[in-house]
């Protein structure tokens, strides 16, 4: 599913099918990211096969992949969470709303498809696009907290059974209807039209320029790179 992001040349394509995501060309998402600037070594490498919630930002004026975010589904009974296994983006959009829009149409999409998870959680290296979508979202709480030292214990337990010392969303408080109204106006994008070239083949590899003859670096199922 495709949308475009608000005020921007960015499409983002949800993707979730087991067959569409094995066919994401990881090794073209990397190398695009790398020649934008993004520090891939600054990354905590990931298993691709284990994605189960992805989204990919492609810049339509260049073709090129500007970003992606990628979930696993994961449970601790009664609870079900999302984990952030990989966010990356551009160097250019790094400060901007990007990392956010592509967080929240995943959360969008989970929702309205397989319901609300009881939180968001995310390493070290993810926890900044966790922290900036937190502070959008009315009730829910954020373990540990950004600032000041009120903590929420209901958060605190949710993160204890998470484990790892992870930064941990809690959304069990909050109602699918409060959710999505805040997701959707964090959401920033529109429904992409039929008649952007990008949008036929959500699996289409971005198209290159004429004088783009590097070839792209070999990248693993682990995200590896070299």
């Amino acid at each position: 599913m495709h949308h475009l992001l608000a005020g921007s040349r960015i499409r983002l394509t949800y993707l979730q099918d087991r067959r569409a995501l094995a066919g994401i060309d990881w090794p073209t998402v990397f190398d695009d990211l790398a020649d934008a600037g993004t520090a891939l070594t600054h990354w905590h490498w990931c298993d691709l096969d284990r994605l189960t919630h992805v989204v990919l930002a492609i810049d339509r004026g260049s073709g090129r992949y500007a970003g992606v975010i990628g979930l696993s589904e994961r449970a601790n009974p009664p609870n079900r969470w999302l984990m952030i296994d990989v966010a990356l983006v551009r160097q250019a959009d790094a400060a901007g709303m990007l990392p956010r829009a592509m967080l929240a149409n995943v959360l969008v999409r989970t929702v309205c498809l397989d319901g609300k998870p009881a939180g968001v959680a995310a390493s070290r290296t993810n926890r900044a696009v966790l922290r900036d979508l937190g502070a959008s979202i009315r009730i829910a709480t954020l373990y540990p907290p950004v600032s000041g030292n009120v903590i929420s214990f209901h958060a605190a337990d949710l993160a204890r059974q998470i484990g790892d010392g992870r930064t941990v969303l809690d959304l069990r408080s909050v109602s699918e209807t409060s959710l999505l109204r805040d997701l959707r106006g964090l959401h920033g994008v529109r429904p992409g039209r039929a008649k952007l070239s990008l949008s036929r083949d959500p699996m289409a590899k971005p198209a290159r320029s004429a004088d783009a003859t590097r070839r792209p670096r070999k990248a693993t199922h682990t995200g590896m790179i070299g």
